[in-house]
């Protein structure tokens, strides 16, 4: 999402003397038609609630869970990864996905460069403060990882 001069300097008119601010206050000054953020929202009900509905049922798949156990030791995975094959968002069961080596592998992929994603936003943020150097070994590890399960699938 790119955001305007003018949604910008409404955002930052929002916070208080120490620069805080929360969804809330942005959500509430975006209900006038005249905030120029306005038309960053889905005011349509009926769609807002299914994008928010969408949102729960990920929610509830991230909940899910399955136990893994190896001879060294026992741990909890989750129970369904994004289904790369699928247009849109759909999930696949990483039980079903074992047996699947080549969607799996892409599925593992698009998790990793989602991780790295996040962990570049946290850089991002990192930087200013001093405090980017461990984000940048974690950056390279999962870049590391990415290029291993690549090659692999060639």
């Amino acid at each position: 999402m790119t955001l305007t001069q003018a949604q910008i300097a409404a955002i930052k008119a929002l916070e208080d003397a120490e620069g805080r601010i929360t969804p809330r206050q942005i959500f509430e000054a975006a209900k006038s038609k005249s905030s120029p953020l306005h038309g960053l929202y889905d005011w349509n009900q009926k769609h807002a609630a299914e994008k928010w509905w969408m949102h729960q049922s990920r929610l509830i798949l991230g909940a899910m869970t399955i136990q893994v156990t190896t001879q060294e030791f026992s741990y909890k995975a989750s129970a369904y990864m994004v289904d790369t094959s699928v247009k849109g968002q759909g999930y696949r069961s990483v039980l079903a996905l074992k047996s699947d080596t080549d969607s799996a592998r892409e599925s593992l992929i698009f998790t990793l460069e989602t991780a790295a994603g996040h962990l570049r936003r946290a850089l991002d943020l990192a930087a200013p403060l001093g405090l980017s150097g461990e984000i940048d070994l974690l950056l390279e590890r999962i870049a590391g990882v990415t290029r291993s399960v690549r090659k692999e699938a060639a």
